[in-house]
């Protein structure tokens, strides 16, 4: 994922979309940590938490997005127009839907309501986006794996649209989702293996997008047909495809040093995957398959608790020395007669 920045965008106040990604992971951690206390007998707490940490968040980052919005639009258009991060703006719509499925027991109502909020905005959002890439030049070049993140919400939209009685609008969702994975997926692999400009450094953890689709689609898939089949399996087992690539790209990583917000890209594919394994091991009880659902959701609360704890760092610290850099007028003599005689002379 990659943001356009400026003098004082990445202030805690004043956060790019892709910020909302870690709303992504925190509240699909905790959705993941929920299943496996139906599953696996984990402590449901965990889960809960996760999730209220989650809404949090989303309230906190919210308002300040919406502060920026109206006090500097021209940060927003600007970062819509940029073909590289125009894609990030999905971050904002799929974490809208991520906490409609979290609170979903909790409150049915508010999960309706954001469900369609974030539903309506990730479909005009995909349309948006996929008609500017075809009417508009666009370079190979712009081209990253954060190109399928609004595909990712258009999946990620039917794990709450299932139980709030939407099913055939939950098919559709999956369909378009799918079909447009499928689509792209030649493209982007095409722009990682044979252009010779490779994806930036900064860029490497976005490859970790390459699981969400298909993670998420297992998911998807069981909430419409209520089974693990071999549709379930042949798209879980991609999905593991995928996360071993990414492991295997470790290098990436490393070069990505320090830890910055497009690390949070890690976070919800290991999710999905997570829970998508969980769901399996329910469905397909086995020793190996209970070790591998234990593995997926370890290795994401260790993502998660990771770079959350590094972001938190960075973000007090960022703060610490706004507050400090700003100038202190308090010991300006405004009010002594020689500062106004010089300012009325000048």
């Amino acid at each position: 994922m990659e943001t356009l920045t400026r003098p004082g965008e990445h202030a805690p106040t004043n956060p790019p979309a892709v910020a909302f990604s870690s709303v992504m992971g925190i509240c699909g951690l905790g959705l993941s940590w929920r299943a496996a206390g139906q599953v696996l007998a984990a402590p449901r707490a965990i889960g809960e938490w996760l999730i209220a940490v989650g809404v949090m968040l989303f309230i906190a980052l919210s308002a300040m997005y919406g502060i920026k919005t109206v006090r500097d639009p021209s940060i927003v258009v600007a970062e819509f127009r940029d073909p590289r991060s125009a894609s990030n703006f999905a971050c904002i719509t799929v974490a809208v839907v991520i906490v409609a499925a979290a609170i979903l027991p909790h409150t049915p109502s508010a999960a309706l309501f954001l469900w369609a909020l974030g539903t309506g905005a990730q479909l005009v959002l995909f349309l948006t986006l996929l008609g500017r890439w075809i009417a508009e030049p666009t370079e190979i070049l712009h081209a990253t794996p954060a190109w399928l993140v609004p595909i990712v919400g258009n999946v990620t939209a039917t794990v709450p649209g299932v139980p709030l009685g939407f099913h055939e609008t939950s098919w559709f969702l999956l369909a378009v989702g799918l079909v447009s994975w499928i689509a792209f997926l030649p493209l982007l692999l095409h722009r990682l293996i044979f252009c010779e400009d490779k994806l930036p450094g900064r860029l490497a953890p976005s490859l970790a997008i390459f699981v969400a689709s298909p993670a998420v689609g297992c998911l998807s898939w069981l909430q419409l047909t209520g089974r693990v089949d071999a549709v379930y399996r042949f798209i879980l087992f991609t999905a593991l495809f995928f996360a071993l690539l990414v492991l295997r790209m470790w290098q990436l990583a490393v070069r990505a040093l320090p830890v910055s917000v497009a690390w949070w890209a890690y976070t919800f594919p290991s999710a999905a995957l997570a829970s998508a394994l969980i769901r399996y091991c329910q469905h397909v009880p086995g020793v190996g398959e209970r070790l591998l659902a234990w593995a997926g959701l370890a290795f994401t609360t260790i993502a998660v608790a990771g770079v959350g704890l590094i972001s938190l760092r960075n973000c007090l610290s960022r703060l610490w020395l706004s507050v400090r850099s700003r100038p202190d007028h308090s010991a300006d003599p405004a009010s002594s007669p020689r500062t106004s005689n010089a300012v009325s002379s000048q």
